[in-house]
């Protein structure tokens, strides 16, 4: 790709892309049904129809196809309750099968022309768009507040009926829900929307009186993912609910299976990539470190028995190296006694699954671990006043994809540092508060303006940075002179003053071949440093 062709042809060429590759798509769909119908029993068929479904589920929207993921989490559901059931498919499964497939190329052949008619794509991520439904007026505006800072859209409803209209209207990525309603139970709404075609998907919440013991206890049962006390503490409300939505808007959960045995290699593949995983498997473990260094797994699964060294050394390996401290190291083997398990707790593992593992055992221990694993990276990550990567976590990011660079990668790159024009002097005039004000400001505008896949951080201070990839120079310039501009029309608040406002200055560099990110910073902050001796309030670009 053109590094100065322009964002919105970019993402216009990408998206021709995937209408392409639907073709294809559609035609292996309408193969599996043709097997369906002469095996209905076939489930290698119906877990691939199922998988087909959910890339369309998982790829619609980022390409502006909005319904087509709502089509494609129908499709998946349907299949998963079909394997679920274990039972022949039935001619009426059948016919919402290829309803769903004709409704599926509808959308994608008017939404193609449309968009060649218009050629005005949508650059980012759609926001994610959430529902509070709370029948007290100043609980929901307090959440709408915080959920609008981070860059959600955000819908309120006072009661069950008014909720249940608003997700008939559009299923929303995320619910906050009060425990008591004026009719009914807040369990009650959790565990309607949980019904739903794509109620499974949704992150749910719910909110209650601390002494609300019953109310936590139907949380669980009803199938919320958390449950939050009043008064509420919004800043772990909002860290928990940003986790919960990114999880289904990160590339799949890597696992590293380290098993030497080909059909229980294949086994536990088929289990994991039936669920979405991405695997890869290790049968030497003198290739654990080259494995752990390029696939950088979310998950380690062990054996005990395996050639040149046991599975109880390797995960001594493992938690030796810092960066693989938090990393979560499954035991799964045919060793059933209590010493082995003692032993695994030792060597530094999590869990222990002893063979031959139900899938449903397996999928819930790896997703389980998983899950807490990077909730907690993320608040290991992530800046506690304004939710952006830290100075670490940004830097380690742009390592590697100056590393992909290196390694044939073709995609262009910009690396954007931005440092607030005169912060020490809003600090002493204004007050701290008033100066963490601001800094909340704009880390809020970087996440609405840019886009969910695009890197953010606080490296310290004053100072924030973004990596925008497949965009050029002169794209990224124009792009932050917009957000330059927006930000210094925003009014920023301090107690006992008058409103004021704040501006910035940016210095941008696209990343070059054989570049490592030493030299990359090196060059954005020559750009930023012009920027600011040309007068402030303005973007610079190259340096170096």
């Amino acid at each position: 790709m053109d590094p100065e062709q322009s964002f919105e042809e970019a993402l216009a060429g990408l998206r021709e892309q995937y209408v392409a590759g639907c073709a294809e798509r559609f035609d292996r769909i309408e193969s599996l049904l043709e097997e369906l119908s002469a095996g209905p029993s076939n489930r290698r068929a119906l877990r691939d129809l199922m998988i087909q479904f959910h890339g369309f589920a998982g790829s619609g929207s980022t390409y502006g196809f909005p319904r087509v993921t709502t089509l494609g989490f129908e499709g998946e559901r349907l299949c998963e309750a079909l394997l679920k059931a274990n039972a022949p498919v039935e001619e009426r499964d059948m016919a919402r099968c290829r309803d769903l497939l004709e409704s599926l190329k509808s959308e994608v052949r008017e939404g193609a022309a449309e968009a060649g008619a218009t050629r005005d794509v949508e650059v980012r991520m759609p926001p994610f768009d959430i529902l509070v439904v709370d029948p007290q007026a100043e609980a929901r505006l307090a959440i709408e507040r915080l959920a609008l800072a981070e860059g959600m859209s955000v819908r309120a409803a006072a009661t069950r009926a008014e909720a249940l209209e608003k997700l008939s209207q559009r299923m929303p990525d995320g619910a906050i829900v009060e425990a008591r309603l004026p009719d009914g139970p807040g369990s009650g709404l959790v565990e309607e929307i949980r019904s739903f075609p794509e109620g499974e998907r949704l992150a749910i919440l719910m909110l209650g009186e601390p002494s609300g013991f019953i109310n936590r206890v139907d949380a669980i049962h009803c199938g919320a993912d958390g449950y939050f006390d009043k008064p509420l503490e919004g800043k772990a409300l909002l860290r928990r609910l940003t986790n919960l939505l990114e999880r289904g808007r990160t590339d799949p959960p890597r696992v590293l299976s380290v098993e030497d045995d080909a059909d229980q290699a294949a086994y536990i593949r088929a289990v994991l990539e039936s669920a979405g995983y991405s695997v890869r498997t290790c049968r030497e473990p003198r290739h654990l470190a080259a494995d752990l260094s390029t696939f950088r797994p979310d998950l380690v699964l062990l054996d005990i028995e395996l050639p040149e060294a046991d599975g109880f050394a390797l995960a001594r390996y493992i938690r030796q190296q810092e960066a693989y401290a938090a990393l979560p190291v499954l035991f799964l083997t045919t060793r059933g006694h209590l010493d082995s398990q003692i032993e695994s707790m030792r060597a530094g593992g999590d869990d222990y699954l002893v063979k031959p593992v139900a899938p449903g055992l397996l999928l819930s221990a790896v997703a389980s671990r998983i899950e807490r694993a990077r909730f907690v990276r993320s608040l290991l990550e992530r800046d506690g006043l304004t939710r952006l990567l830290t100075h670490t976590a940004f830097l380690e990011r742009g390592r590697e994809i100056a590393e992909g660079r290196r390694q044939g990668s073709t995609r262009p790159a910009a690396l954007i540092l931005m440092d607030l024009d005169g912060f020490k002097s809003l600090n002493d005039r204004y007050g701290h508060p008033a100066g963490d004000g601001v800094l909340c400001s704009l880390a809020s505008l970087l996440r609405r303006r840019l886009r969910q896949s695009d890197v953010l951080g606080r490296l310290g201070g004053d100072e924030f940075a973004a990596i925008v990839e497949n965009i050029g120079e002169k794209q990224a310039v124009r792009l932050m002179e917009r957000i330059r501009e927006e930000f210094g029309t925003i009014e920023q608040a301090s107690a006992g003053e008058p409103r004021f406002y704040a501006t910035f200055s940016a210095g941008v560099a696209v990343l070059e071949p054989g570049q490592d990110i030493n030299r990359w910073r090196e060059r954005a902050d020559s750009a930023l440093y012009d920027a600011k001796s040309e007068g402030r309030n303005r973007v610079a670009a190259g340096g170096g």
